[in-house]
């Protein structure tokens, strides 16, 4: 890991901390990243008397979202953990035990495929997996990079049933009716998982700091010298350029868009944001950002929105109080509900 106490911080959200002075002996702002968890650059920022509270609020960050990225993935086993990973290579076998953390995760997701009205779906695991493993092939072998067979996509599509998810909260476990089904939560585990360890860390004691994991940052409290966190939204046209910055005290910013994992055939461009009616890419918009109190529902709602024609995930949002929303369109306009 690597820490200083002044470092720009540029992901798929660039959190703008704008310097500002600090009186002396009083709280000093450090910055730390680490990588493993949920496959991305985490990134904690915090003011603090001593860099020796710093630490230690940094090792609780990592322990805490690494615990959560095992558990949640559905790519790797680890030993001792009882996630995702089991739950799908078990599917159709029975129920299957796991950690109250995946139940509670999996809860919240059936809570995202209602509010959503479908457009979230943790259960469309088996289509994503297509497009994952031809994503991966592609970036070995670029020149031979391919797109799924339309008759595939189909037979994927029809063991998508969150009915057949079925959990037991009282024991733990999980099962998965239809023997293909898999589960694929990378719509709502992160932003889950940022607000849980955010919750967990004010919990422990520490309140003013930012947690930036990819897309997702959750801002706690406010710098000492400034009433909100400036947290810059990438724009998806340019990289290292910015298409807004918002102020936040105790809200998520979460941003989904198809301009950071992809893969590229003929000339075109292929994301990992799969549109559940045509169970291709969506072309809908560059990218939707919603800023919310809860980066759970944040995460979730971001993908839903990136789902829609721009015009649709504004009214669509609108239904959420306290809920601002900034879309970038395909020609490039940006959409601010609070203008």
């Amino acid at each position: 890991m690597r820490r200083t106490l002044e470092r720009a911080l540029c992901l798929a959200l660039c959190l703008c901390l704008l310097a500002g002075g600090c009186a002396v002996g009083g709280p000093q702002r450090y910055t730390e990243e680490f990588y493993g968890a949920f496959d991305t650059v985490i990134t904690l920022t915090a003011y603090l008397e001593e860099e020796q509270d710093f630490e230690q609020l940094a090792q609780l960050a990592q322990q805490r979202l690494t615990a959560y990225s095992q558990m949640y993935d559905i790519y790797v086993p680890y030993a001792g953990v009882k996630g995702l990973y089991q739950v799908n290579e078990q599917a159709g076998q029975g129920p299957v035990e796991v950690e109250p953390q995946v139940i509670e995760l999996l809860q919240f997701a059936q809570e995202c495929y209602e509010l959503t009205e479908g457009r979230v779906n943790v259960a469309m695991g088996s289509v994503l997996r297509i497009w994952h493993d031809l994503r991966e092939a592609a970036g070995q072998d670029p020149d031979n990079a391919r797109l799924p067979q339309e008759a595939q996509l189909r037979e994927a599509a029809e063991h998508t049933k969150i009915e057949d998810m079925v959990l037991d909260a009282e024991n733990n476990t999980v099962e998965l009716r239809d023997p293909a089904m898999r589960l694929d939560v990378g719509s709502v585990a992160k932003g889950y998982a940022v607000q849980r360890v955010t919750e967990e860390l004010k919990q422990a004691g520490y309140t003013d700091f930012v947690l930036s994991a990819g897309g997702n940052v959750e801002a706690a409290g406010t710098p000492p010298d400034r009433p909100t966190w400036s947290v810059g939204i990438e724009d998806p046209r340019q990289t290292g350029a910015l298409a807004a910055t918002v102020e936040v005290t105790d809200e998520a910013v979460v941003t989904s868009g198809g301009y950071q994992r992809f893969y590229t055939v003929d000339g075109r461009q292929y994301h990992h944001i799969v549109d559940p009616d045509t169970l291709y890419p969506a072309e809908k918009m560059l990218s939707a950002t919603v800023i919310y109190p809860d980066s759970g529902l944040a995460d979730c709602m971001s993908t839903a929105l990136f789902l829609m024609e721009p015009e649709q995930a504004l009214a669509f949002a609108g239904q959420w109080e306290g809920m601002r929303v900034i879309l970038v369109t395909l020609d490039g306009e940006v959409l601010d509900s609070a203008s």
